[in-house]
């Protein structure tokens, strides 16, 4: 079935107030898709995993979603991340973890794909250089390939002639993707900025026009500090919020 205007998103990280702010933007567009890490850092998981289930989101796995089912290596997870991995275990249900058990790695819409790290390791690279950009350039089916994990906007783009292209994405800054061979898109993260823009952030994308924007809204980030807090999440976590890194 083929779509036309998208709304993509990722990195909720247990953050229903931004994910609610987000969605409520996106009411308008006829698909969400969701390019990973819906639990880890923040304090709502059940409630994140089950709105992203009611509203029929697609969304793939991030390194956080498959941490807590046990099938991402957390060695290279710092301790914070570690305690948000354990406090998420003890949330979630049985029908939860299945639902994170059952994502996959990458999807394909009908002229993009979505992947969470890179084509060429989908839970662990991060995709921020056009060095780091080369190898899922090359995997790439479709012209046009979204990803997370780096919790910071940007483009990544290899032109008509060769060369390359690439910056940060600022509120309201679009991208005409048929003027490139090439693009990679990180739309930020919805429930953990590290832009040093704390507001949360998604993009919207035109199928037919190819025209992609990126948005930043902002939401009640004191109720989900009081929340971490309520949970005994590290302080650390909560504070970045506020500061958005």
């Amino acid at each position: 079935m083929s779509f036309m205007l998208y709304g993509i998103i990722t990195d909720i990280h247990g953050n229903l107030e931004a994910l609610a702010a987000v969605l409520a933007q996106l009411q308008g567009v006829e698909r969400i898709v969701c390019a990973g890490d819906i639990v880890g850092y923040g304090p709502e998981p059940v409630e994140c995993i089950n709105k992203i289930k009611d509203l029929g989101i697609v969304s793939i796995a991030g390194n956080h979603d498959k941490a807590v089912v046990g099938e991402h290596d957390t060695r290279w997870f710092n301790k914070r991340a570690l305690a948000a991995v354990e406090f998420t275990k003890q949330q979630l249900k049985f029908e939860n973890l299945e639902y994170l058990r059952g994502l996959p790695l990458e999807i394909h819409e009908d002229d993009f794909q979505v992947v969470h790290g890179s084509l060429h390791s989908p839970l662990e690279d991060y995709v921020v250089s056009v060095s780091d950009a080369l190898p899922t350039f090359e995997k790439m089916t479709k012209p046009l390939c979204f990803v997370g994990h780096y919790h910071r906007p940007l483009f990544l783009a290899r032109k008509k002639d060769g060369f390359y292209a690439g910056h940060a994405l600022l509120d309201g800054d679009e991208l005409l993707i048929d003027d490139y061979d090439r693009v990679i898109i990180n739309v930020g993260a919805v429930g953990q900025p590290r832009d040093r823009d704390p507001r949360a952030s998604y993009g919207i994308y035109n199928s037919k026009t190819k025209l992609f924007s990126l948005h930043r809204i902002p939401y009640e980030i004191e109720k989900v500090q009081d929340k971490m807090t309520k949970a005994g999440l590290p302080q650390q976590l909560s504070d970045r919020l506020k500061l958005g890194r």
